[in-house]
Parts: C-alpha cells; sequence; structure tokens
C-alpha cells in the first residue's frame, strides 16, 4: 500500500457486499503513516459471486500486515453486520493481536447518553419480538421455509449468523463492537456539529456531520419528490393489451408485464399464480408445489412479522457516523457517510464551524469532495438528488468546485449480482444513481464486484490516464492515491 508524501491511499477491500476501507496518511514529521480503519464487515454469501471465496478472517490479517498490527483510528459507523462482522463476534476476535490507538464511534453509542440509551433498549424490545415472531413462523411453516429465511435475512443484519437462541445484548454485532472498545485506549463518542477532530500525526481535519441528534431524523429515510432518483421498474403490475383497459393503468404500460407472461417467468408470481389449484384441497398438505391451502390461521404471521422486521430496521442507518476528512492544503475532502439516508442528510446544514480565517459548512465540504464513499451501497434512500443550488444535501452539491471535479471518484461497496438476485431484490445501487454517479465522475467509480471501469467515450484520453495512474486493483481490493497538491 503505497502512500504519497502529503496525501493519502485509500483501500477499498473486496471481501463482498459491506464496507471495509483503510485510509493510509503521510505524517506531518515524515514518520510512520497513519492507518485509519472506517468499518469491516459483509454479508455472508456475498462474497461468492466474486472470482474466489472469501473469509471475512483474510482481511484482518492483511490490515495487519499493512499496518505492523497498529490502527491508529478504528470508525465503527453503525451497528450493522454488513459493517462489523470482520471485527469478530462472540466466538472470535479478529483483530486481538492489534494495538488500537483510538475508536470512533457514533453519539448513539455512548451509555452515559441518555437519548441513546432509550434508543438502544426501544430497539432491544423489537428485537426480542422479532426472536419470537421468528420462533412463531417456524413453528408454522417450518425452519428452512422461504417465511423464516426472509425474516432471518433481517435479523442477521442485527444479530450476525447465530440469532436463534441468542440475547441481543450479546449479539455478534454487540460482541464485535464491544472487542474493539475494549482494546482501544482511547474511547471517542461523536456529535455532529463539535469541533473537528486531527487524524492522528497529520493535519488533516475531520467534521462530524451526523447522526443527527433528532429522532425524528432518524426514523426519516425516504426521499421527497424531486429528491429521489427514478426507480425504473420498481412497482411491479399487471399490464394489459386491451385498449379500453389501458385507459385505466395507475402506471405506464411499459413499466408492467402481462399476467400470462408473469405467471410463466416471474418465480414468486408463478409459485403463488401459476399452479394454484381452483378449489381448497380436503387437508392442509402441499398442492402442486404451491404453499398450503392459503393459510389463513397462520397468515397473519406473514405480514406483520414483515412489517415488524422493517421496523427494526428503521433509523439504524441513519445512526451513521458521518465524516469528512479535509486535506490540509489544497481542501480536498473525503467524504464517508456509511448508510446514512434522508434524516441524516437533511440535517447537514444546520451545522457550521467557525475557524480563524474561514466558516466551513457542509455545503462547502460537499462542494471540495473528491472521493464519495456511497451511501448504503447505492440504494435509492441513501444519496439524494439535486442540482448544487438544491435546498437540502444533494449529488448535485458534491464536486461543483474546480478543480475538485476533475478529481471527483465514487466508491460504491457493492455486489451487485448478489444483491439484486436476493429472494426480495435489493437495487443496490440503483441504477438511476449509478448512471447519475457515472456522470458527475466521468466514469471514475470504484465497485467491489467490477474490476477498473471502462473509459466512457466522453472522457478524453488524458483525463482517463490520470485517473488511472491514481488508482489499482488486485482481487482482494481496491487503491486509490489522492495527493495533497494539484498536478
Amino acid at each position: 500500500m503505497k502512500i504519497p508524501d502529503g496525501g493519502v491511499t485509500v483501500r477499498m477491500f473486496r471481501q463482498g457486499h459491506g464496507d471495509c476501507f483503510l485510509l493510509g496518511f503521510s505524517s506531518k514529521n515524515g514518520n510512520r503513516p497513519t492507518y485509519v480503519l472506517i468499518d469491516c464487515g459483509y454479508i455472508p454469501g456475498s462474497q461468492r459471486v466474486l472470482d474466489s471465496e472469501r473469509s471475512i478472517e483474510e482481511f484482518p490479517k492483511e490490515i495487519g500486515r499493512i499496518t505492523g498490527n497498529r490502527l491508529d483510528v478504528v470508525v465503527m459507523t453503525h451497528e450493522h453486520q454488513d459493517h462489523l462482522n470482520g471485527f469478530g463476534s462472540r466466538h472470535a476476535s479478529h483483530f486481538e493481536t492489534f494495538r488500537i490507538d483510538e475508536a470512533w464511534l457514533a453519539w448513539t453509542e455512548d451509555p452515559k447518553d441518555s437519548l441513546a440509551n432509550r434508543l438502544r433498549e426501544d430497539h432491544r424490545d423489537q428485537l426480542l419480538q422479532l426472536l419470537e415472531r421468528r420462533k412463531a413462523l417456524a413453528r408454522a411453516f417450518g425452519a428452512e421455509s422461504p417465511e423464516v429465511q426472509e425474516l432471518e435475512s433481517f435479523l442477521s443484519l442485527e444479530l450476525g449468523d447465530d440469532f436463534a437462541a441468542v440475547d441481543p445484548a450479546s449479539s455478534n454485532n454487540k460482541q464485535a463492537m464491544k472487542k474493539i472498545k475494549d482494546k482501544a485506549t482511547n474511547l471517542e463518542f461523536l456529535s455532529p456539529g463539535r469541533e473537528p477532530l486531527l487524524v492522528p500525526g497529520t493535519e488533516v481535519k475531520v467534521y462530524v456531520l451526523g447522526p443527527p441528534r433528532t429522532e425524528r431524523l432518524l426514523l426519516d429515510e425516504d426521499p421527497r419528490a424531486e429528491e429521489g432518483f427514478p426507480e425504473k421498474n420498481h412497482r411491479f403490475h399487471f399490464s394489459t393489451t386491451d385498449p379500453h383497459d389501458q385507459a385505466f393503468l395507475p402506471f405506464t404500460l411499459e413499466t408492467g408485464t402481462p399476467l400470462k407472461e408473469a405467471r410463466t417467468t416471474n418465480p414468486f408470481l408463478k409459485k403463488v399464480y401459476g399452479n394454484e389449484p381452483t378449489s381448497p384441497p380436503k387437508d392442509r398438505t402441499e398442492v402442486n408445489g404451491t404453499a398450503d391451502w392459503r393459510r389463513i390461521d397462520d397468515e397473519w404471521l406473514l405480514g406483520s412479522s414483515e412489517q415488524l422486521a422493517l421496523a427494526l430496521n428503521e433509523g439504524i442507518n441513519n445512526t451513521s457516523l458521518v465524516l469528512a476528512f479535509e486535506l490540509p492544503k489544497t481542501g480536498k475532502v473525503l467524504f464517508f457517510p456509511a448508510d446514512a439516508q434522508r434524516g441524516s442528510w437533511v440535517s447537514w446544514p444546520r451545522y457550521k464551524w467557525e475557524e480563524e480565517t474561514r466558516t466551513v459548512t457542509a455545503r462547502e465540504l460537499l462542494a471540495r469532495t473528491v472521493l464519495y464513499k456511497v451511501s448504503h451501497h447505492g440504494s435509492h434512500n441513501a444519496t439524494l438528488a439535486g442540482g448544487p443550488d438544491s435546498d437540502n444535501p444533494s449529488l448535485g452539491w458534491m464536486a461543483k468546485k474546480r478543480p475538485y471535479d476533475q478529481e471527483f471518484t465514487a466508491m460504491i461497496p457493492a455486489v451487485e449480482m448478489w444483491a439484486f438476485n436476493k429472494r426480495r431484490p435489493w437495487r443496490h445501487p440503483l441504477p438511476a444513481i449509478k448512471e447519475a454517479l457515472v456522470r458527475k465522475t466521468e466514469g471514475r467509480i470504484l465497485q467491489t464486484d467490477i474490476d477498473l471501469p471502462e473509459q466512457p467515450a466522453f472522457v478524453h484520453a488524458r483525463d482517463w490516464e490520470r485517473f488511472i495512474e491514481r488508482c489499482s486493483f488486485k482481487d482482494k481490493h481496491f487503491d486509490l492515491t489522492i495527493k495533497d497538491e494539484w498536478e
């Protein structure tokens, strides 16, 4: 991992669908580089669609080899499996041999913060309810049924892989955080708007923009109207060839699928509609491979469990620690919002920092951004749409100043094939957001499951060469070099 004099190299690990970033900063005295690790996790199974099987234990070993088993700062952005399980579990500690000088967490993890304590207690109650609901579903439909598997996919984000008999207080996620907190010499719980931190051994300032300290904003996830990117073909409905019926369709024809086609090509609809019996069977055994006939007595569990699971996850992404790293000479900004969604984004303009010769604002930090770690794997509600002058922060606010725009690069920690082929697909990244990023970055996008991108036709060859000179890739990682100077 080559670190430039007066700059930083960002290594994006390609461990699967999840975040793991190692930042290596040159020190101001020319001594050992300073290493900052932001998250370390992935969703098990997502690595299988890459070129080779990967075990999460490989990546702490690689980090130890680079850093000499010493991390100056470990940032744990929020309590989700795809950001934490690389740190360890109840059964293992992957960073046991490391020296960790500082650990940075959001105020929502502070045991001395009364609001944080109440939010965690409410969340624990929801988890306990959902664990009980999982047991009921397993009794009704079977432990290996799709219904239980779907609920377990929600639970795994919160509890890791061994949630079946675990108390939320001792979940893999909480134990991973505890292992790092126990090893860290200094522990910081960060609130937005606080005075900037310094990356140890450097003059790099770190501005904290999230999570918001308002419960209403923590629960505010989805973009409003013009803030959202279009979700093409996202809402499924049946179309028709009857001209009279077409006049009354609520959506346009091109976003629909004819019923006959859907019953034979869509796996879910083929199962539900394609071979449903015309009359109820005499008993509740499986019929033609479909689920038990209607199962009215247990059906309530499905809808209510799904709603409870969605409510459980509501707001967790907005507890993400949002950090902007500012290089001292050029003012270049590396922006890491973790999985922050709408409520966090709209809170950023309320903070400003009065310094000796300037006032720093979120709008100005985003305007000088040269690296955007794309929020929540590029999901529909974690990057807002808008222009340079929009009221709320958006992609349009980023890199709107020259020459910052000429280096602006995006990193998307997503395994698209795996995400889109889940039983309930995740549009990670949302195609419209990816298209907007291609235009904004002029193709400078590094995505976990794609090797170095191809040069877009509209980008000049010399401009592309400058980008390629700053980055490299191997099977397990990308490196991007950002110098604190202008070419």
